[in-house]
């Protein structure tokens, strides 16, 4: 089990799982746009998403993660390369 500062179970008739995803910086949208797709299907689930990839700008990161609908963003931070 992977420790995480969040509760395991929000609410008890949900699970929640945390997962970590590496993959090839061209297949980060077409990843993004699979669980999007799961999302709107699914209308009582949530996700919340992070994206790291600091070798990526900002403006390449935001194209990276145009899904449709669209991700409603809460927090963009640029750190060091």
């Amino acid at each position: 089990m992977i420790p995480t500062p969040y509760p395991l179970r929000v609410n008890p008739l949900n699970v929640r799982i945390v997962t970590i995803a590496n993959v090839p910086d061209d297949l980060a949208q077409a990843w993004l746009q699979h669980l999007r797709d799961f999302d709107v299907a699914h209308p009582g689930c949530h996700f919340e998403v992070m994206a790291d990839a600091p070798e990526m700008s900002v403006a390449d990161m935001l194209r990276a993660v145009q899904v449709t609908p669209g991700l409603t963003f809460q927090q963009i931070i640029e750190r060091d390369r």
